[in-house]
């Protein structure tokens, strides 16, 4: 099988090989994915002049290994960084919902009404924290 790719397009899966393996490294994920996945990684990455993306990534002879220039690795860090940006107030502005929610909800009531108070209270934080950030925030 082939698959034939324009250069945009091959920067774009280089970009989201990234962004996939990203995570991986960052867990104890199974140690042989995380192999396979950096193996199809620098394989992919070895193909960049095919590419005419040559440019964009760069083989290090010493350690015999494919990187991305500064410019596509700041562009994938970008994205790594807003998203955990996103996710940091997500899962605050969640997690003190629910410890809200165990603290004043009936044990008999209902899940969607459950759900509900849980979708109040996190709206209350996240108000809270676009309006405040964590500046008036005081943890002992």
């Amino acid at each position: 099988m082939r698959i034939d790719l324009s250069k945009d397009q091959y920067l774009t899966l280089v970009k989201l090989l990234q962004l996939g393996n990203w995570p991986l490294g960052m867990t104890e994920a199974d140690h042989e994915l995380v192999s396979k996945a950096e193996g199809l990684e620098q394989y992919i990455f070895s193909l960049a002049k095919d590419f005419e993306a040559g440019d964009e990534i760069y083989f290090d002879k010493e350690e015999d290994y494919y990187y991305l220039s500064e410019n596509l690795k700041d562009t994938v860090e970008s994205i790594i960084d807003e998203y955990e940006e996103e996710v940091f107030w997500d899962q605050l502005t969640h997690k003190l919902a629910t410890i809200d929610l165990k603290r004043e909800i009936d044990i008999n009531a209902s899940i969607e009404q459950k759900i509900n108070r849980l979708f109040q209270l996190k709206a209350r934080y996240e108000k809270y924290f676009l309006e405040n950030g964590l500046d008036k925030i005081d943890i002992l």
